[in-house]
């Protein structure tokens, strides 16, 4: 069926400023989807479990999947798709990239905290406490990890990195992707007066800010896998719930997992973030997803010609 007048050109809207539209669209979609809960109260996490509200889950699958491959189609059609679930098991990367994805959050997490807080948070490390750690992962895994990915990842990274460069295009996402969250999570910001706001709203940014470059760098070294980039995503939530359920076990002490929680992973994604500028000469690892795979995750969309964003 021919597109109708109007039809035509919200599409031609579309094509022609494809990162302000899937911003929009995120953020209106996911918003309106999470509206209810915030002025319900519903808390984002299970103060028990640890676990995030499944009342939030059709907000961050319609909201970012969904628009990412609303976009896609939009500007790239089906090849663009395909290529996007091509990237979702891409999968032949190199073991050390699986690592990457893997350990270095928990490790690094714990590693911070033990030097700084306490020696008893290397416990989380131990046989029988690791055990408990892929339940903690999977809890996670169908939220954020598997379906933010293909949105910040996989629609908005490569068309940034075109048309910004690395750099900014890194500190433009982030700041961008922790904005997302705000709607949700700022009420348990607020509930604690301005103060505790204002530092709960400052972490959150730098943190998602920093280990927004490591994501980066690492999709650059894999051709954009996004299989990946949700492995390091659920790593991040995975240990956050796996640290808070040692603290409640005794596993490790409470101030333990909190710090971990808040500063540990915070402090190990900034310094991680500073050595990866520093050693990349802040290219991280673009040249090598510039010349093997952008191009295929652009097409010839207006992105590919630096169009307005």
């Amino acid at each position: 069926m021919p597109e109708t007048t109007w039809t035509a050109q919200i599409a031609h809207v579309l094509r022609a400023r494809p990162l302000t539209s899937f911003f929009v669209l995120s953020y209106v979609v996911t918003w309106v989807l999470w509206a209810p809960l915030a002025f319900a109260g519903v808390p984002a996490f299970s103060a028990t479990t640890h676990t995030p509200s499944w009342y939030a889950l059709p907000g961050v699958a319609i909201g970012v999947t969904g628009t990412a491959f609303f976009m896609t189609a939009i500007t790239q059609g089906r090849a663009g798709v395909r290529r996007m679930l091509q990237r979702l098991a891409c999968w032949r990367v190199g073991v050390r990239w699986y690592l990457v994805a893997i350990l270095l959050i928990p490790v690094g997490q714990v590693l911070v905290t033990a030097a700084l807080v306490s020696p008893g948070a290397l416990r989380a490390l131990s046989p029988s406490a690791l055990a408990a750690y892929p339940l903690s992962y999977l809890a996670h895994f169908v939220f954020g990890p598997l379906f933010e990915e293909s949105g910040w990842r996989g629609f908005a990274l490569p068309r940034m990195q075109h048309r910004f460069g690395p750099l900014r295009a890194t500190l433009l996402l982030g700041l961008l992707w922790s904005a997302w969250h705000f709607f949700l999570y700022a009420p348990s910001w607020f509930a604690g007066g301005a103060a505790n706001a204002v530092a709960g709203v400052g972490i959150f940014v730098v943190f998602t800010t920093s280990i927004s470059f490591i994501f980066t760098w690492l999709s650059n070294n894999t051709t954009a896998s996004l299989l990946l980039a949700i492995l390091l995503h659920g790593s991040v939530d995975g240990t956050a719930t796996y640290l808070q359920r040692l603290g409640d076990r005794g596993v490790i002490s409470s101030d333990a997992a909190a710090f971990s929680g808040q500063f540990g992973v915070l402090i190990l994604c900034v310094l991680t973030a500073v050595v990866l500028i520093v050693f990349t000469r802040s290219r991280l690892s673009y040249p090598r997803y510039h010349h093997a795979a952008e191009r295929l995750d652009i097409g010839d969309s207006p992105a590919a010609k630096v169009a307005p964003a």
